[in-house]
């Protein structure tokens, strides 16, 4: 992988007793051996029928132009409501990345089947060398000594996942013979009740301040107000935006990031971090207290 693809990672006895009634050994909750043999199965069988499964499609290739690649985690669960949400993400996700336009950056151009993995990072995929084959035939038409290979690699994998949410990833990198590259690193996590996407409408917006605070400090390894002010390229600190990004559950916490330019310099990266559970609890409402581990 592409050195400036930025991968978010992400990270989750009953005591019997013998009766004199029956032959059955019975635990404390009247529940038979045999029969809470069973509930444990079901209990196992409920767990697996909520995990989400998915399929690896990948499109790659590498040509006089450059080299291009998308991989996606596409999912392919029982649960065809969670399943859709995914599907109408991944296509408004490369739709903004992919399909070019203000139309498509809010829904994806892609209209054939959504269950149709292939067929619609087939889509995309061809619109994306299209497009950056179009941008190096135009330099080199315009006469332009030695021209750059251009680069694009996409990935939307699935991380995190425990019984309430799961959360996908999204990375790219793009070189399209520029200064430099850029990279892209977001994601959303779902509800798997109903594929409800989490956002920041679940917290506190007063109290997620000193987290923001926090949080940027340590990523930029300062310690005063007036410090943190210099790093960013806000007029004030005063109150500190939440991120476009929405917040993604990991293993460790929620992280939160920002996008390259989004409140800092391009050599600033993408300033992020992580909330732990315990402090994240403080600031949501119940509808995301819910959602905890």
């Amino acid at each position: 992988m592409n050195k400036g693809l930025l991968i978010i990672g992400s990270i989750l006895a009953a005591s019997v007793i013998t009766t004199s009634c029956n032959n059955k050994q019975q635990g404390s909750n009247g529940i038979s051996k045999a029969d809470s043999t069973q509930v444990v199965e079901d209990e196992e069988k409920d767990e697996d029928a909520v995990k989400l499964t998915t399929k690896k499609i990948t499109k790659s290739i590498k040509n006089n132009t450059g080299e291009y690649k998308l991989t996606i985690d596409f999912p392919e669960s029982d649960n065809k409501i969670l399943a859709n949400a995914i599907r109408e993400y991944i296509s408004e996700s490369l739709g903004s990345t992919y399909g070019g336009g203000e139309e498509e950056t809010k829904r994806g151009s892609y209209s054939g089947d959504l269950a149709d993995g292939e067929q619609m990072a087939k889509y995309y995929f061809d619109i994306k060398v299209k497009e950056f084959t179009k941008m190096y035939n135009s330099l080199k038409e315009e006469g332009m000594p030695d021209v750059p290979q251009m680069a694009s690699e996409t990935e939307i994998t699935r991380g995190y996942e425990n019984s309430k949410v799961v959360t996908y990833n999204f990375s790219s990198y793009e070189d399209a013979g520029g200064a430099h590259g850029a990279s892209v690193g977001s994601g959303m996590t779902f509800r798997k009740s109903d594929g409800r996407r989490i956002g920041w409408e679940l917290f506190s917006t007063v109290k997620m301040q000193s987290i923001l605070r926090d949080g940027l400090k340590e990523y930029f390894s300062v310690k005063t107000e007036e410090e943190l002010e210099s790093c960013l390229s806000l007029n004030s600190i005063y109150s500190i935006p939440l991120p476009v990004t929405p917040p993604l559950f990991t293993e460790k916490g929620i992280v939160v990031i920002y996008q390259q330019y989004e409140i800092a310099a391009y050599a600033a990266g993408m300033p992020s971090f992580t909330i732990p559970y315990k402090d994240a609890r403080k600031m949501l409402n119940n509808t995301g207290k819910e959602l905890l581990p």
